[in-house]
């Protein structure tokens, strides 16, 4: 069972990785050649909603990983003969 949670953290994280680059924030300026009446446009998240986004896909990844391993260690244990 914690492997089946643990995969799923993993597969979470790596859509938390994909969302995060596909809404990174792009800030268009005038003195990047484009008019805009002096006013700066922002599209994607905020640099800081993007760093938390990424922090929390990297936790999910780790975390579901461990679970992962752990599991497959309790089950590598439960396999092995017994003296």
């Amino acid at each position: 069972m914690r492997q089946v949670f643990g995969v799923t953290l993993v597969i979470a994280g790596i859509a938390a990785f994909i969302a995060a680059e596909r809404h990174k924030s792009l800030v268009l300026s005038p003195s990047l050649g484009t008019s805009f009446g002096g006013v700066a446009i922002h599209r994607g998240l905020s640099p800081t909603a993007y760093d938390l986004l990424r922090i929390g896909a990297w936790a999910l990844v780790i975390v579901g990983g461990l679970l992962v391993v752990m599991g497959l260690i309790r089950y590598w244990r439960a396999q092995s003969p017994k003296p």
